[in-house]
Order: structure tokens, then C-alpha cells, then sequence
């Protein structure tokens, strides 16, 4: 018998929609949902994208009910056990864009009034400050994308993103995501992750990308700078600016200021939905700060960049969430 919300007929529907024509392994997540007290570790598995996947996810959601554990997988394949990296990925077959904060109404509304219908609606099981669902908003493509245009598909992810308001982290090919008919449980508060609408909609990825780029922004723009242009096709996923060393003199494929913005916004995020304290998110800026740019930024200027960032976030984005736990002592002078 299945736990209580989990939902086999739903799993199977996502399994179609995301990964029915991909070949090798998805990447299956079991991890511990924030606010509940940590039981077993992690549930890392990487299972054949084939008929029997549905029943494995429904399982392992099934043991993740009963432990506080919530199911995500990173929609794409990879080619072998033990690979979840970005550049591991090798197909994807399906764009996806989540709504987590703000009007969520508003956002889907103007997603598919410029896009098209959309292949699966789905109620992550979170709500937002208004009481909103927040939502996942998947469309099915006509065929996997591999290669250069698996780089299109996280480039449009990240352009739907940040035009409007979502969450710009699928921009990078290796972000998990939640399986709908498995439990989110976030605070020990249950629901159900829930396909709420599902439509036979199948879309060609340049007649898609094409469609994305005439969209308007619903949300102001990031920076005016073509660093944070999507649409140029320019912006490096965040996991390459983290672990990318650079140089001064623009010697390399973006110049220290454009590595540090980035690099200090992605940390300032994170403080900003609780996911970091203030004093954590300063310490990694502080360590990218010493590990990558070459020669390091004195810490006056590197305090200066990121208190300009942090307040620009905070008037664009109200205040922060709490930190998963209280730091134990006051934020630093920094912010």
C-alpha cells in the first residue's frame, strides 16, 4: 500500500514528460526536507530511464515519507552511476520554469499568454507569504535536446526565469527538482506535490526559444548589463563561476568584476531565502573571493560590492527569509 499522498499514476506522468525518450540514468534525490530533524543520510540513486522508473521513484517516496525525506530528481540523464555534475548531464527532453515567490497568478498567466499552453501545472506543496501554491510549469519538447542544444534549454530556463521573477538556479542543467505525487515536507507541515494540469502540448525548441525571446520582462531586469542577459547567451551557469579561477586584465571568458557580481549575488540569494546565514553567505564570498579571482579583491572592495548588492536585492526583493538556524552572533558589519 502507498503512503499516505503518494501518488504512483502521477509519477508516471512525469517520468513521460520529462524522460520518456532519454536515454541512461536519472539522478534520483532523496534528501532531508529543511526544518525537520535529520534522520537516515541522503537516498542517492541513479536508476535506467526506462518502463521501471515510475515504480522505483514511487518506492523510494514511499520510504522518504516515513523519514522527512522529500524526492527530487535532476530532469536529464546522465551516462553513469555517481555522475550529477552539470556537464555530466547528456539529454534533457522538456523546459521547465518554477514559480516560488511574488504573484505566482500573474507569472503563469503571463508565461502562457506568450508562450502556449503548458504541458504539466504542478503544485510544488510550498505557498507563498500571499498564500499562493507555488508552481512548477513544464513543457514537453518534440525531441530530446543533447549537446548545444542541451545548452539552449538551461539558457531558456534561466531567460523564463528571469523575466519572470522565478527561480533563476535552472540555468544550470544539474538543479533537482521535486517529483509530483511525492510528499513535500518542509517545517514537518505535509502536502502533496500535485499535477494540477495536464495537457498533450509538445513543443519545437527553436519555434520555443524564438517565443522566449519576444516575451516582455515581468519583473525588472537583474543588472542593466549583458552579463545578466539571458537572451545574449553569454551568462556561464553558476557552478562554472564558483569554480573557475580569473584573472585580472579580461584574460579570461569574464573579467573579475563580472565573476565576484556573480559570485557574491548567488551567495546573497541563498542568506536571502534562509538558505544561508549572513555570516555563511560572507564566509563563501569571502573563500570565492580568495580561491578564484587572481589577485584577490582587497576585503574593503569586496565588502562595498556586496553590501551594494545586498541592499539592491532587499528594495527589489523585500526582506529575507529567517536563516535555517539563528546565527550566533550578529550579521556582520559588512551588510
Amino acid at each position: 500500500m502507498s503512503a499516505p499522498g503518494i501518488d504512483r499514476d502521477q509519477i508516471a506522468l512525469f517520468v513521460d514528460v520529462v524522460f520518456s525518450w532519454c536515454d541512461g540514468l536519472i539522478p534520483l534525490r532523496g534528501l532531508p526536507e529543511k526544518g525537520v530533524t535529520l534522520g537516515p543520510p541522503n537516498d542517492l540513486r541513479w536508476i535506467p530511464a526506462d518502463a521501471g522508473a515510475p515504480e522505483i521513484m514511487a518506492t523510494a517516496a514511499e520510504a522518504a515519507a516515513s523519514v522527512g525525506r522529500a524526492i527530487y530528481v535532476i530532469p536529464g540523464t546522465v551516462g553513469h552511476n555517481g555522475e550529477a555534475r552539470a556537464e555530466h548531464v547528456r539529454q534533457m527532453q522538456a523546459l521547465v520554469v518554477d514559480l516560488d515567490e511574488g504573484d505566482i497568478s500573474a507569472k503563469r498567466d503571463h508565461l502562457i499568454r506568450n508562450l502556449g499552453p503548458v504541458t504539466l501545472t504542478i503544485e510544488s506543496g510550498g505557498l507563498t507569504e500571499a498564500g499562493q501554491p507555488k508552481l512548477h510549469l513544464w513543457w514537453k519538447l518534440t525531441e530530446p535536446a543533447e549537446g548545444e542544444d542541451l545548452a539552449r534549454l538551461c539558457r531558456l530556463r534561466a531567460a523564463m526565469a528571469l523575466k519572470v521573477g522565478g527561480d533563476d538556479s535552472f540555468g544550470s542543467a544539474h538543479q533537482p527538482i521535486r517529483v509530483p505525487g511525492t510528499i513535500h515536507g518542509k517545517y514537518g507541515r505535509t502536502a502533496q506535490v500535485r499535477i494540477v494540469d495536464q495537457q498533450p502540448i509538445e513543443v519545437d525548441l527553436a519555434e520555443f526559444e524564438a517565443l522566449v525571446a519576444a516575451m516582455p520582462a515581468l519583473t525588472p531586469e537583474t543588472s542593466g548589463s549583458a552579463w545578466f542577459d539571458f537572451n545574449a547567451g553569454s551568462k556561464p551557469a553558476v557552478d562554472d563561476v564558483l569554480t573557475t579561477p580569473v584573472r585580472e586584465g579580461a584574460q579570461d571568458d569574464w573579467t573579475r568584476f563580472q565573476g565576484a557580481s556573480a559570485a557574491i549575488g548567488y551567495y546573497l540569494r541563498q542568506a536571502h531565502e534562509g538558505r544561508l546565514s549572513l555570516d555563511e553567505a560572507w564566509e563563501a564570498i569571502c573563500g570565492y573571493n580568495a580561491a578564484m579571482l587572481r589577485p584577490s579583491w582587497s576585503e574593503d572592495r569586496l565588502k562595498a560590492e556586496t553590501r551594494r548588492l545586498w541592499q539592491r536585492h532587499l528594495e527589489r526583493n523585500g526582506p529575507a527569509q529567517p536563516p535555517r538556524q539563528e546565527a550566533p552572533t550578529g550579521p556582520l558589519d559588512c551588510f
